[in-house]
């Protein structure tokens, strides 16, 4: 009797060695496998779905040119490709990322995948149903149109291994509404701003629990400095010179007119000390005008002071004599 126990039990164990392996491999085959994620540069809500699903896999996402790869993309991906990681998985239909793109990934010799539909929402339902096909008990959504919403609900997906799914900000989207159904979550978590209460009342029409995580949402935006209207500075500058101009004419003229007297406003002994400074080039020595105009050092004196209450002359002493010289133009008429 103990000899049949002890058989059977090596037979139990024996055949469980053998389903190990299988149900292993099963599970195994379940699970995508995917080495790199590829998405578009120039929209980041492809990017953004990708979050949860590139943790899941633990492999990089690589924003690529959505028309063509250029050089440097190019190089990156033989590099990479030989360390023996060749599985691609490219997010958004043709539109998205063009079969341009997906021909040069063949041509370099990866295995290439595609999941995406023709709008957002499709999208991000493709990739939940193809990454939970056994559902899933909690399904996160957050509105197609905000971005900052949608990035906060990857995260929530990606940390807490939650499918997510984008719809449109006044009502739930189609593809999105089937996806629900299919993934048969205990709880639909709603993130965000950017969607209508029409949204989570759809959702609990169809049966489901919803929590919406931080409903109200505010947010300031910080005034963009405005763009230069070059036209108007253009034609502020040339307004400004159409004013300045004449003025500055006007003003300068009259500055150089109040510079110059004529000569026939000084009384006549005036106008021989004027002419004496003139003749020796407008400077000259105060102690030489009495030779050069005939009258007497205290004359001279006299005359000097008036002209300079006048403004016509300055004086500056060197030495024991002063330097007498004209600061305005003396008009001389013949």
């Amino acid at each position: 009797m103990v000899k049949r126990a002890v058989a059977l039990a090596l037979m139990v164990v024996v055949f469980s060695s053998f389903l190990l392996p299988l149900a292993s491999a099963q599970e195994k085959e379940e699970k995508p496998k995917y080495d790199l994620i590829i998405v578009r540069n120039d929209d980041m809500i492809d990017y953004i779905l990708a979050i949860p699903y590139s943790k899941m896999l633990d492999v990089p996402i690589l924003p690529v040119n959505p028309k063509e790869l250029d050089p440097a993309t190019i190089a990156q991906l033989q590099s990479y490709a030989q360390f023996g990681w060749n599985h691609v998985l490219i997010i958004g239909d043709s539109q998205a990322v063009s079969d341009e793109v997906q021909d040069e990934l063949l041509n370099m010799g990866f295995v290439v995948e595609r999941i995406g539909g023709a709008v957002r929402t499709e999208t991000a339902a493709k990739l939940a149903l193809h990454f939970y096909p056994n559902g899933a008990d909690t399904v996160v959504v957050a509105s197609s149109s905000d971005y900052g919403s949608a990035l906060a609900a990857a995260r929530w997906a990606m940390v807490y291994g939650f499918p997510l799914l984008l719809t449109q900000e006044d009502a739930l989207s189609d593809s999105t509404a089937d996806a629900i159904k299919k993934l048969d979550p205990e709880l639909v978590e709603l993130m965000g701003a950017g969607m209508s209460k029409d949204v989570q009342k759809k959702i609990e029409e169809m049966g489901y629990q919803t929590y919406w995580v931080k409903e109200n949402i505010e947010i300031t935006i910080p005034e963009q400095p405005k763009e230069t209207n070059w036209t108007v500075v253009i034609l502020a500058v040339l307004v400004s010179l159409v004013v300045a101009i004449p003025a500055s004419v006007y003003y300068a003229r009259k500055r150089w007119a109040a510079n110059r007297v004529p000569i026939e406003v000084l009384t006549e002994k005036e106008r021989i000390v004027v002419k004496a400074i003139i003749d020796k080039g407008g400077t000259v020595k105060q102690e030489e005008l009495p030779e050069l105009t005939g009258y007497s050092r205290p004359t001279i004196s006299r005359i000097i002071q008036e002209l300079e209450k006048k403004q016509l002359v300055e004086r500056e002493k060197v030495g024991k004599t002063f330097i007498v010289k004209l600061t305005k133009e003396i008009i001389i008429r013949d």
